[in-house]
């Protein structure tokens, strides 16, 4: 069997070990849930903002704010999430969370 993507190999090791991954359905969906959140994130945040940013071999204004933009708009939703709960997906600290703040 093979494995890979950072969101199947936690899953893959959550479901393993039964660990950092809920077991009744409402957890398990709210924690699989911000787990796709991050990995949908993720490309405007780093691969995004972070190469137009930081390595293009030009500044280009319109994709630089674009992700500036959306990237502040993540970190928002973030925010506004643990504003309200302990964790990502409640009070157990979970795949998401490691997903998020590995």
């Amino acid at each position: 069997m093979r494995v890979f993507e950072s969101g199947s190999i936690l899953l893959y090791l959550a479901e393993q070990f039964s660990s950092f991954l809920p077991a009744d359905l409402a957890g398990r969906t709210e924690t699989l849930n911000w787990l796709f959140w991050q990995m949908g994130a993720a490309p405007y945040l780093g691969g995004g903002f972070g190469h137009f940013y930081a390595y293009a071999p030009e500044k280009l204004e319109y994709p630089i704010n674009r992700f500036a933009m959306e990237a502040k708009r993540q970190l928002d939703v973030l925010d506004r999430r643990l504003a309200q709960h302990r964790y990502l997906a409640g009070d157990t600290y979970t795949i998401a969370d490691i997903a998020v703040w590995p």
